[in-house]
């Protein structure tokens, strides 16, 4: 067909037109991986000025392409086995930037008269973007089920935890009011302190729980005033005084004398040291140490919480600040056993801007560090708590 003009176009010229054109990467290469020819989109692709300029560099050079060293012979498998690729996904190089991206490739051979393969021929498609928000979908999915999976935990966990106290004291109580022992058997005053215990130990866990709620909701706050860590450790040892003398340990207050005075919440940073040293009473048997001791760094000032407990492997460690988990057997379970203590602590110490570290060898003992802020550290005036 004719067009007004003149001649129609020959079809070699048509395909010109289409491979100058394309806005998809274009190309033919050897076996060995020579470019022989790239359309201007595919050599854009690769940061050139020039079809020339890329095949020049590419000779002097090499072509290295992929970045994983494996994926070329993948590629020439494939053809290999099937004639074509289709869908070929690679992180590659940008030719001349040596810039990382991600690129679709769809390639078939071409072959001689004896029907050895004479060229490559194909389509290259950056697709960085499609990629990363596959990854960022893929991260969301699997953000969702550890969600999931975290609610279950917590709902099994809690229904147990919440059931067994409150069965306790409603049967210890039906005993007492129902007087099932007689009108004046001593073993009431014993269910009454079983009743007690247990009370606590719910008033506790829920006490727990309504802070990792309040944490979780943005809607805990700071009421900073000037803090003496020591004085924190030795109102601790006092708490714990007889839980210490049961479980045959000794708290040791190792807090430097003068140690700095910080700016920081008193309850929240009790709290976190409370949490600390009940659980390595938990974990520590006869005759065992616990010590709090404080260092004032040039990166940071650190609250550590030592133990010569039964200690945690690296994998015990990287879960142990998830909530409800507990690692090991506890020796003393006086204080409960709901594994949101180090949970807790960690929200809180984040609250102040620093982290939780935690150390421990299977055997040995465990410190738990609490990094701070060296902003913390009070310019002025006297601690409060």
């Amino acid at each position: 067909m004719h067009d007004a003009l003149g001649e129609a176009p020959t079809p070699n010229a048509n395909y010109r037109s289409i491979f100058e054109n394309a806005n998809i990467g274009l190309y033919r290469s050897t076996p060995d991986g020579r470019l022989v020819t790239a359309n201007p989109a595919l050599v854009a692709l690769n940061g050139y000025a020039d079809e020339a300029t890329m095949i020049k560099a590419l000779q002097e050079t090499g072509n290295q392409w992929y970045v994983e060293p494996g994926r070329r012979a993948e590629f020439h498998r494939l053809i290999a086995e099937h004639g074509r690729v289709g869908d070929f996904v690679s992180e590659v190089y940008r030719m001349h930037t040596r810039e990382r991206i991600w690129v679709s490739e769809n390639a078939w051979s071409v072959h001689d008269e004896a029907g050895r393969i004479a060229f490559y021929e194909g389509t290259v498609q950056d697709v960085t973007d499609r990629v990363s928000a596959d990854r960022q979908l893929s991260g969301a999915r699997r953000a969702a089920e550890a969600a999931s999976d975290a609610k279950s935990t917590f709902l099994a966990v809690m229904s147990h935890e919440l059931r067994s106290p409150l069965n306790a004291i409603i049967g210890f109580a039906e005993i007492i009011a129902g007087r099932l022992l007689g009108p004046t058997d001593p073993r009431y005053f014993e269910y009454a302190e079983d009743i007690r215990v247990s009370g606590t130990h719910l008033l506790e866990l829920i006490s727990d729980i309504l802070d990792l709620s309040k944490i979780g909701a943005g809607k805990m706050h700071l009421d900073e005033q000037h803090v003496d860590i020591s004085n924190l450790t030795r109102r601790t040892a006092r708490l714990f005084a007889a839980n210490l003398s049961t479980a045959q340990l000794e708290l040791v207050n190792a807090v430097p004398t003068g140690f700095p005075i910080l700016r920081a919440d008193p309850v929240r940073l009790g709290q976190i040291i409370v949490n600390l040293v009940a659980n390595a009473i938990k974990f520590t048997p006869p005759g065992g140490t616990i010590t709090v001791n404080a260092e004032d760094t040039t990166d940071a000032v650190l609250i550590k919480v030592s133990d010569t407990g039964i200690g945690m492997t690296a994998q015990e460690v990287a879960r142990a600040p998830e909530p409800f988990v507990q690692s090991g057997r506890p020796f003393n379970k006086s204080r409960g056993g709901t594994g949101l203590g180090l949970s807790i602590c960690r929200d809180l110490t984040s609250l102040h801007g620093g982290t939780l570290t935690i150390d421990s060898v299977k055997g040995t003992g465990t410190t738990v560090t609490i990094h701070l802020p060296r902003a913390r550290i009070a310019t002025e005036g006297t601690p409060t708590a």
